[in-house]
């Protein structure tokens, strides 16, 4: 039995929302989902632009015409609604949390999303929230009985081949080509063409729209780690001077170093990684995809599975072994409880969602510090394996709010072009600044923008793009539910000592064979083997 330090209160999601709309009270831009009239659009737009936010210094910055990929979207509306094909509404199940970008007016002066939106289309957007875990059991459901409640579904990234395989999802190649997003612009868009093809289409097909950037980023008490104190303890304890990880065999000692010591704020635990069911898969997948050079795969070409052979079980071994450091109650963590253990000081490090900075490091409206750890956090690369001189460091994109168009909504074209709207990069630019949601930077324009930096602090503005680049893909390919269900199901079991780390990998083993032998008419064997092509083969000098 392993002995735990104090335990500690941290907050439940719903009370991080909570607290998070009583921030933007306090600034006087209203809670989450709330629409509050902004000041008058001012009468001028910079010259030759004909659209876009305006009312605060730098709005030129997210401004358009129609040679770009929001003016064309509004072209293309303004179009429709000549020859009487558009609606009057567009309705969006959003997951919760992420609302407020759309609806808060950002920056002071500015407007929203939305209002810009509707200001230059009469179009409205009715949005409608869900939790993260629960929205796609919403969207199937509204599939499977054909109920048509909702022109857009959004939902993990993950489950793009899910919900095409149901027939859910509108195919969007004919409008992509139409219209030309700028989604894969050189200077703009995603970081390589790849990156492009992994976030917007499936099966070669154009599917998803990208309104998120949940590539799994590393963040430390960089503070921490630089009080003499701690380097000292450290070298004399390991033998080793403390610097931030370059492999997973650095991340655990520090994991074990920290944990029960004592720097002044209370007992620590030495693992913050997500180890929960649903969200720890991210932090499985990411170690597994290092445990081989470059890249081990968690299938084979013919789409046998990985989890049982000799790297799959050591690395589960290593993952269950991990939880030994971890706070008491991880099990039940989501992302807003695993956030609070870093912002209250209780853990030296994690690989997490990007928005832990743009909630826990900076200073409110009123001046006063976002957390314990506001001008002490620090980012730095994915971690991997040494395999000679180089490193293959290595993260996962997971979870990743991603938009689909109903194959219910009676306008296609118009739901298309308002989702092109909110993702081109000067409009999703400007969004990803916002602190009032959940959509993360991932595009080249983001990490230019100043006011993304501001949200997500100047130290992320180069770890995050070269996270990306380091990233494999999570599963995300008709079955994949079912997939990560039962592994899932099997990690807890390990964790939690109900089975041995190979009793259970044993049977994750045999319960993707199965679902993998049932998904074969749905083309899983050559999903498997076209994500292949989109995982990175960058490596770094050790």
């Amino acid at each position: 039995m392993k002995s735990r330090a104090q335990s500690f209160t941290s907050p439940t999601r719903r009370t991080f929302l909570q607290s998070s709309s009583a921030a933007f009270a306090a600034a006087g831009v209203g809670g989450i989902g709330s629409f509050i009239a902004s000041p008058v659009f001012a009468s001028e737009y910079a010259p030759g632009m004909t659209g876009g936010p305006t009312g605060f210094e730098g709005a030129e910055r997210f401004q358009y015409n129609n040679t770009m990929s929001e003016g064309r979207a509004i072209e293309g509306i303004k179009a429709l609604q000549a020859a009487g094909n558009a609606p009057t509404k567009i309705s969006m199940l959003l997951t919760d949390g992420a609302i407020g970008q759309i609806t808060k007016p950002f920056p002071e002066g500015g407007p929203s999303a939305k209002e810009v939106w509707e200001r230059e289309t009469g179009i409205t957007i009715d949005i409608i929230g869900a939790p993260a875990e629960d929205i796609f059991k919403k969207v199937m459901q509204d599939v499977t009985t054909g109920g048509g409640t909702f022109d857009i579904y959004t939902g993990p990234w993950n489950s793009t081949g899910d919900l095409v395989s149901s027939g859910g999802a509108v195919n969007c190649s004919d409008f992509v080509a139409k219209y030309q997003p700028d989604w894969g612009d050189p200077e703009r868009g995603t970081t390589t063409p790849e990156n492009e093809k992994l976030l917007y289409t499936y099966a070669g097909d154009y599917y998803s729209f990208s309104l998120d950037g949940d590539y799994q980023t590393w963040f430390y008490l960089k503070g921490l780690y630089e009080d003499p104190r701690v380097q000292d303890a450290f070298l004399t304890e390991t033998g080793i001077e403390l610097k931030t990880p370059d492999t997973w065999e650095d991340v655990d000692r520090i994991s074990k170093f920290f944990t029960g010591k004592d720097f002044g704020n209370g007992p620590m635990y030495g693992n913050g990684n997500l180890m929960s069911p649903f969200w720890g898969l991210a932090t499985f997948y990411a170690r597994f995809a290092s445990m081989d050079f470059p890249n081990f795969f968690f299938f084979n070409e013919d789409g046998s599975p990985n989890l049982n052979s000799e790297l799959g079980l050591q690395c589960a071994e290593e993952h269950v072994r991990s939880f030994e450091w971890s706070p008491p109650d991880a099990l039940t963590f989501t992302w807003a409880e695993a956030y609070a253990t870093m912002w209250n000081l209780q853990i030296p490090h994690t690989a997490i969602y990007t928005n832990l900075v743009k909630f826990g490091d900076g200073f409110n409206p009123d001046g006063t510090p976002k957390s314990k750890a506001t001008g002490m956090i620090g980012s730095h690369l994915p971690v991997g394996r040494r395999f000679g001189d180089q490193i293959n460091r290595r993260s996962v994109l997971y979870y990743s709010i991603t938009a689909w168009i109903s194959s219910q909504s009676k306008h296609p074209e118009a739901v298309y072009l308002f989702l092109q709207w909110l993702s081109s990069t000067r409009t999703y630019t400007w969004m990803a600044g916002n602190p009032g949601g959940y959509f993360d930077p991932f595009q080249q324009s983001n990490f230019k923008e100043p006011l993304v930096a501001q949200s997500y602090q100047p130290y992320s503005m180069e770890t995050i793009p070269a996270t990306i680049a380091r990233s494999v893909p999570s599963i995300n390919f008709a079955g994949q539910t079912a997939l990560d269900n039962a592994l899932d199901e099997e990690l807890q079991a390990a964790i939690t000592g109900q089975k041995s780390v190979r009793d259970a990998m044993d049977a994750a083993q045999g319960k993707w064979e199965k679902i993998i032998k049932r998904q074969a008419r749905n083309g899983i064997v050559e999903a498997i083997q076209a994500s292949r092509a989109t995982w990175p083969t960058l490596v770094d000098p050790a």
